[in-house]
């Protein structure tokens, strides 16, 4: 059985999610896992995994610089003293400190980087930074230097992964993050659907404004009376104010703010509601179209890569011109309008969501590339 070590800045909480206690109950069929994250925590060791927290300062500047460039030393003796076989990196910047251990030390690992989209955008826009152009390139110097020095890319972005891996000449896996098939599932009793429902971080990148914008047009042109509940964090304050000021300045009563919420009460939110919303100018492989595929929750979404393919349509999701309101209106229109495409579309997202994260899957994914370091 391999050492398996996930190397990034992960919140996973001071105790386990059912969600996180599932996906490391099945990793632990085929690997010991050791999680190097950042928090104020204590340690977590289970059955399962052990989880040594970075401790994190309230200064978000310092916390960046101690995990990605300064932790060479707890790094060092956690791949040591748990003899470590495979190090995955949650993106490349985060990989910095294993490429240079690895050439400075008698280490030997194997170096996964994980590709999860734009990881600048990711960083950028979810908080405001200062200096972003020197950000921009110091991390852009950053990436090229591990992407070189890694073994295999792991990413749910099938046509970025396919670029990478080809500029790099690497190996690589394309599959989701982590579904928990045990929480996210429909319930078999009926229940009225009626509600609007967004889950995600609410951040210029998810367009969050722009949804608000369209629900406002949508109840004024045809007289929609369900709710429209935004669900997750919000660590763009700014941004959330824009998106509060909006609702409040058009009196929409019936949008709530709910905030972040645990897995479970997210499935139960996707077995109540109508319809997902989705505004993103990127994704990769959204596992929020996984999870409500399992719930059997339709979904509208801008016609984006990363969710045109393999989602669409024909995988549960009507697709709507990116960034045009009276395109999402016109779909939201259909939809509530057309039972037939309500029932096909539950039914089509229901299936992929199965063929993409159903029971074994992860695990299965995980194998193979496990197989690919140590079988010829």
């Amino acid at each position: 059985m391999k050492n398996l070590l996930l190397y990034g800045t992960t919140n996973y909480g001071e105790q386990l999610s059912t969600s996180d206690l599932n996906k490391f109950k099945e990793l632990s069929q085929e690997f010991n896992i050791y999680i190097i994250p950042q928090n104020k925590f204590k340690n977590i060791e289970n059955n399962y995994v052990n989880i040594y927290y970075i401790k994190k300062s309230n200064n978000r500047y310092v916390n960046y610089l101690k995990f990605y460039f300064f932790n060479f030393v707890k790094f060092y003796k956690i791949v040591k003293s748990k003899e470590i076989d495979i190090v995955s990196a949650k993106d490349p910047i985060s990989a910095f400190i294993p490429v240079i251990m690895r050439k400075v030390t008698k280490l030997h690992y194997k170096l996964i980087i994980e590709h999860h989209g734009n990881y600048l955008n990711l960083l950028l826009n979810q908080r405001k930074f200062y200096f972003t152009k020197t950000i921009t390139t110091f991390s852009k110097s950053i990436a090229k230097f591990s992407y070189k020095n890694c073994d295999f890319i792991r990413g749910v972005h099938e046509l970025e992964v396919r670029k990478i891996a080809k500029k790099y000449n690497k190996e690589f896996s394309i599959f989701p993050a982590w579904v928990d098939y045990k929480t996210f599932y429909a319930l078999e009793e009926k229940r009225s659907r009626k509600d609007l429902l967004f889950i995600g971080n609410v951040i210029p990148r998810k367009g969050v404004l722009f949804l608000l914008q369209a629900y406002n047009k949508f109840i004024e042109t045809f007289n929609y009376k369900g709710k429209f509940l935004i669900v997750g964090d919000h660590p763009n304050e700014e941004y959330l104010n824009k998106c509060l000021n909006y609702v409040n300045d058009n009196n929409l009563r019936n949008v709530s703010f709910i905030g972040k919420k645990t897995p479970e009460e997210i499935a139960n939110l996707m077995n109540n509601s109508a319809v997902l919303l989705m505004a993103s100018s990127f994704e990769g492989l959204p596992r929020v179209l996984i999870e409500s595929g399992l719930c059997k929750l339709p979904s509208i979404s801008s016609d984006i890569d990363g969710i045109s393919t393999p989602f669409g349509t024909v995988g549960g999701t009507m697709l709507y011109e990116h960034e045009s309101i009276d395109k999402l209106v016109l779909s939201l229109r259909n939809f509530f309008q057309n039972d037939e495409i309500q029932i096909q579309l539950a039914k089509d997202s229901f299936e992929l969501a199965n063929k993409l994260a159903g029971k074994g899957k992860f695990l299965y994914n995980w194998k193979n590339i496990e197989r690919s370091f140590y079988e010829e």
